[in-house]
């Protein structure tokens, strides 16, 4: 069985250039260690949209 380790992404989000903006975070579990942080950000945003949110 492979060792996972889990992060607490704080990502800056706003819905446009002059739109107020604010950190939300975001909980990643079980991500092994050789997952890219891009490839990362693609599991984040595959679960923010099963969940209907935008990602």
């Amino acid at each position: 069985m492979e060792k996972t380790i889990s992060f607490t992404l704080r990502v800056w989000r706003q819905k446009g250039p002059k739109a107020k903006g604010a950190f939300e975070s975001y909980q990643m579990k079980d991500i092994t260690g050789d997952t890219s942080f891009l490839e990362m950000l693609d599991i984040l945003n595959e679960q923010l949209i099963n969940e209907g949110k935008e990602p």
